[in-house]
């Protein structure tokens, strides 16, 4: 198999049927596909801005938005959050449909403090404190400005210590048993649980798979939660991670339509099932 063909990935049956239920009733997942439609229809004539729940359309399309992709093919991450031309603040994690232009709102994953942090941590392992990032955060705590990570501050050397331990511990899990489910990495030894001190609860609950985006040429790009794992994933040469589709650019979706010829439901669909991105 191509390792750049993305290969479907399936979550646990418990955590996709808890999921659906929660969402929605089976009469609200039979009107989806027209709900759907529609609002791609006044998507295509207003050409901006974004539509549908990504909660519903993951109660929808199920299981076809987990695959899994060689993670070198996603070099690039999208801004959650946009200043519009009235200088208002938007954040694009709350709807599945963009139409907008991403061109100014992609950025390179090399220039995400956190990617770079992970790849040298890749490199030191448990040698972190010769490392570049961990000699900045202790000169930050000596001019009594300590960095906040993960919702802690890192007030003190023995928690920049454990900071690094924590990424150095997930590193080595994700090199021994890759890139993980979120529906297994819960039990799985990374989630934090021996680093409770440096890592807030907060952060493990909220924890999803690895999620990308579809842009307007078909391009995946990282979207939303997974920074740490995708860094670490890339530095470690990994071949094939799980990840989530959790958004869609209307100009790909036509583009399908037009190549199955079917409504914007089932053409998504379609296109999901034959991995028709990337």
């Amino acid at each position: 198999m191509d390792v750049n063909v993305p290969r479907r990935l399936r979550p646990g049956p418990l955590s996709h049927a808890a999921g659906y239920l929660s969402l929605h009733s089976i009469a609200a997942w039979f009107v989806f596909p027209q709900r759907f439609d529609r609002a791609t229809a006044i998507l295509a004539k207003e050409r901006n801005g974004g539509a549908v729940s990504p909660g519903q359309a993951k109660s929808h399309f199920g299981h076809r938005l987990f695959v899994e992709i060689d993670p070198a093919t996603l070099t690039h991450r999208l801004d959650e959050k946009h200043v519009d031309e009235d200088g208002h603040w938007h954040w694009i994690g709350d709807h599945f449909l963009d139409a907008d232009d991403w061109s100014g709102r992609l950025s390179p994953l090399t220039r995400s403090p956190a990617h770079r942090e992970i790849v040298e941590i890749c490199r030191t392992r448990h040698g972190f404190r010769e490392g570049r990032h961990y000699r900045a955060y202790v000169r930050s705590l000596e001019q009594r400005r300590p960095v906040r990570r993960n919702g802690k501050h890192l007030d003190s050397i023995e928690k920049i210590d454990a900071y690094f331990r924590y990424y150095v511990d997930l590193i080595e899990n994700i090199e021994r048993a890759g890139v993980v489910p979120r529906n297994r990495f819960q039990h799985s030894a990374d989630t934090g649980r021996r680093h409770r001190g440096i890592r807030s609860l907060w952060h493990d609950l909220v924890e999803r798979d690895i999620g990308i985006a579809i842009g307007a040429d078909g391009r995946l790009v990282r979207h939303t939660s997974g920074k740490h794992r995708l860094a670490a994933a890339i530095g470690l040469g990994l071949k094939r991670i799980p990840v989530e589709i959790r958004l869609v650019h209307l100009n790909w979706l036509e583009q399908q339509m037009a190549v199955f010829e079917l409504p914007p439901a089932s053409a998504l669909q379609k296109a999901l099932e034959e991995h028709c991105f990337g």
